[in-house]
């Protein structure tokens, strides 16, 4: 006789935690997440050189791309060298790396929101030097529009002035360099950057017109904080470092240049 079979009891779903306890959970989880992502980008930014296969160097300056560098990049560099030599803050014992980025994304991933920029300095983060998509062999930076940028914003232009960035932050310290004036950090980096005379009598002019170019906020030019940094050091015989002590009140350097009527 066949017994009777026990009528199978369905166990309770396992209890979910209260909301109050996972929701803990979760952002604990994203802010994981969140470091991990963080601590990934800082350490690209400080060694990227596994992005970057191929390299030249002049001097203490050094330039690392994703493909083969053209014969002209010596040139460039050295072209890069005696610019940023002219400064009394080179120093050839500490080496700068620049690396050329081939596309707008790689770039990207470097600047983040200065992705329109045609070079930067991670100054806080040891210094080292990206450029956007650009041509060695025609020393030209091409724009976010695809075109390359012309006038004398050559490619070793940008890289001098970026490098100055560095050069101005190792020697200044990075909590100084932040507090320098806009003017201080950018007319600086420009008047090593450009590597010419200062055309005073022009910069005055363009400044009585309020011309756009003399607006960084309406060009995205820094020819109203060289003509000012310019303005210190050859005509007020003010010495790099005592422009770079600290943060100055830009009023000031703006009239005594607007006053000051030599050629």
């Amino acid at each position: 006789m066949t017994e009777p079979t026990p009528d199978l009891v369905a166990e309770p779903p396992a209890a979910l935690p209260p909301p109050s306890r996972r929701w803990p959970r979760r952002l604990r989880r994203g802010g994981l997440a969140l470091v991990a992502v963080v601590g990934g980008w800082l350490a690209l930014a400080m060694h990227p050189q596994p992005l970057f296969a191929y390299s030249a160097q002049r001097a203490n300056i050094v330039l690392h791309a994703r493909v083969p560098l053209p014969a002209q990049a010596g040139p460039l560099l050295d072209d890069v060298v005696s610019r940023v030599a002219r400064s009394p803050l080179y120093d050839d014992r500490r080496t700068h790396h620049v690396f050329l980025c081939d596309t707008p994304r790689l770039f990207g991933l470097f600047a983040l929101w200065d992705r329109k920029v045609g070079g930067i300095a991670q100054v806080y983060l040891g210094g080292n030097v990206f450029i956007r998509p650009s041509s060695v062999e025609r020393n030209r930076v091409i724009g976010p529009s695809g075109q390359e940028k012309g006038g004398e914003r050559t490619l070793a232009y940008y890289i001098a002035h970026e490098v100055t960035h560095a050069m101005t932050s190792a020697h200044v310290g990075r909590w100084r360099y932040h507090r320098l004036a806009a003017f201080q950090r950018e007319g600086y980096a420009d008047y090593v950057g450009f590597a010419r005379p200062v055309d005073f009598a022009r910069g005055r002019a363009l400044l009585e017109q309020d011309a756009p170019e003399m607006s960084p906020r309406r060009s995205g030019l820094y020819l109203r904080y060289e003509l000012m940094v310019a303005h210190l050091l050859e005509r007020q015989g003010m010495s790099v470092d005592r422009v770079l002590a600290g943060p100055m009140d830009p009023a000031p350097v703006v009239a005594a240049l607007r006053a000051d009527r030599r050629p």
